[in-house]
């Protein structure tokens, strides 16, 4: 069903392509399984055929390989004339356009990181609330034109609330966490305030967050280095001072930018100025145990961006240079993040028994970890428990997790680092369930855990997208075991929309690995072939990888 109308293509045919804008609009309708966008395509043929007096375009039709080539942005020709005129009847916009990556349309063209033009706003792909949006063709009432161009002014001034309340802070080095806790408590309040609607308003307010919080991510970049230093015209002491408290800042705005998705945009400011924070740690000095402090949380964010792009010994690494940083600072409740952390990668990389090792050793910190912190090593206890076949204590850690979880987790002194929200709970306790199923499989395990993660779509709570996505990919898992091929294409569409949010290449690993399942369960089925082939394409991966 090719033209020859050629689409020009960017860069090497093996990288990812760029999210096109067809594939946003999909998403946005809800309209990513075949079925449910062959339906449209065929009501919007049937429309256009009376509509411009043409019976013969009722017959106009698209194939699931057509679809998935759509979907996937990898079209190097416009499709045949009438299926284009479907296309744009469908949706409103040019066919060269629909087929482009998001950001070379010419709407998407960005005016101080805002712009309106005929009455609508737009931008490039972003995460609102948690969910993979697309702000173009999102018409705006004139009265709330002037409210979106507020947004922008607000953020500014409260930016530079924040950013004098940095550069001016006094306390010790010792007690930074205090500066990030109040720093929280203000990126909280950047939440609170977000609109409901219109959805105009709600993205023009979550651009606005985002450059505010890479803004003071980017704080400490100035004084990274000891050239900078002395230039400042500071004293070294001072200087230190400084450095430190931007350092506390980027850290809080770091944790909170990986609640969406910019492990991009995280790991790029950390690594400008993480070896001068390590050095500052390293010496001893009135300063060493603030920023060893400082240093294990960011080899903590680092080991997460390293999960993300499958480098599981990178992550390792972080994880001991997060406890071994947490040790110097004396800090217990860094010491236990620290060592979750690196648990954690040992149940990545699919080796429960060493997890099982490191979580029992957090045990040992006793009455100095926060109860939120308590709350998730008996979590993710319970998961390699169900693992390694130890059903009761499997059932008793996810009991206990639930039990210890705090009513406000958001008071808890180690929230913001702790990496645990509600719906951590609920994913780490829906995989205990979704182990024991496995081991256990005529029990009904499976769909314990398949309402646990239900759950988490009913909660009104905010879901981080990492954890969003790891959800959606470990209920597509969970269909497999209840044997539900509708639920599972449905999740698998989902996940495939968290692969090109984050550029995740762990969330990759976690669809590849449903779906190796999926085909184990349902040989031969034709579905289960497609879901493969999209994922390939959506990846842009031309390797020899099985899943």
């Amino acid at each position: 069903m090719m033209e020859i109308n050629q689409i020009p293509e960017k860069g090497d045919d093996a990288a990812p392509y760029g999210p096109t804008l067809l594939r946003m609009l999909i998403i946005q309708r809800h309209w990513q399984k075949f079925t449910a966008f062959e339906s449209q395509f065929r009501r919007a043929a049937a429309e256009l055929a009376e509509r411009e007096d043409e019976p013969r375009l009722r017959k106009v039709t698209v194939s699931r390989r057509q679809f998935e080539r759509w979907y996937a942005g990898k079209v190097k020709t416009e499709p045949y004339p009438d299926a284009c005129r479907v296309l744009e009847h469908m949706f409103g916009w040019p066919v060269q356009q629909l087929l482009a990556p998001v950001s070379d349309t010419p709407e998407s063209a960005e005016t101080g990181g805002i712009i309106i033009p005929q009455h609508r706003v737009s931008s490039r792909l972003i995460s609102i609330g948690g969910m993979l949006e697309l702000p173009l063709n999102s018409p705006v009432a004139d009265d709330n034109i002037i409210m979106a161009s507020e947004w922008p002014v607000w953020f500014g001034t409260r930016l530079a609330h924040l950013i004098a309340l940095i550069d001016n802070w006094r306390g010790p080095a010792s007690e930074l966490d205090s500066l990030q806790t109040l720093l929280h408590q203000e990126i909280l309040m950047f939440d609170t305030s977000a609109p409901e609607s219109p959805y105009g308003l709600r993205m023009v307010h979550a651009l606005s967050r985002r450059q505010a919080l890479t803004t003071v991510a980017a704080l400490p970049l100035v004084l990274a280095t000891s050239s900078a230093i002395s230039e400042s015209g500071r004293s070294a002491a001072a200087a230190t001072d400084f450095f430190l408290s931007r350092c506390a800042a980027s850290l809080t705005a770091c944790w909170h930018l990986l609640r969406g998705s910019d492990l991009s945009t995280v790991d790029h400011t950390l690594s400008s100025y993480l070896l001068a924070l390590e050095g500052a740690a390293r010496r001893q000095s009135r300063y060493q145990v603030g920023a060893a402090r400082l240093a294990s949380q960011a080899h903590r964010i680092a080991g997460i961006v390293a999960l993300h792009r499958n480098q599981i010994q990178v992550r390792e690494r972080h994880c001991k240079q997060a406890l071994y940083y947490a040790t110097v600072a004396g800090d217990s409740s860094s010491q236990a993040s620290a060592l979750i952390s690196l648990a954690s990668t040992y149940f990545y990389n699919s080796d429960p028994a060493q997890a099982a090792t490191i979580y029992e050793q957090v045990f040992a910190l006793g009455a100095d970890m926060s109860a939120l912190q308590r709350s998730r090593v008996h979590a993710e206890l319970a998961v390699v428990y169900g693992q390694l076949r130890k059903e009761r204590d499997a059932i008793r850690s996810s009991g206990l997790a639930g039990e210890l979880y705090p009513d406000h987790p958001e008071q808890d002194r180690s929230f913001l680092y702790a990496e645990f929200t509600p719906a951590s709970l609920s994913l780490e306790q829906g995989l205990a369930y979704v182990a024991l199923a496995e081991q256990y499989p005529d029990r009904d395990y499976k769909r314990k855990a398949a309402d646990i993660f239900a759950s988490v779509e009913r909660s009104r709570s905010a879901v981080p997208d990492r954890i969003r996505f790891e959800i959606i990919n470990h209920q597509a898992r969970t269909a497999v075991l209840l044997d539900d091929l509708d639920a599972f294409e449905t999740y698998i569409s989902r996940g495939l929309d968290g692969v090109v949010l984050l550029g995740s290449k762990q969330r990759r690993r976690e669809m590849m690995t449903a779906l190796q399942r999926a085909r184990s369960a349902w040989r031969n089925e034709r579905r289960i072939r497609s879901l493969g082939e999209m994922l390939q394409l959506t990846a842009g991966d031309n390797s020899k990888e099985s899943g």
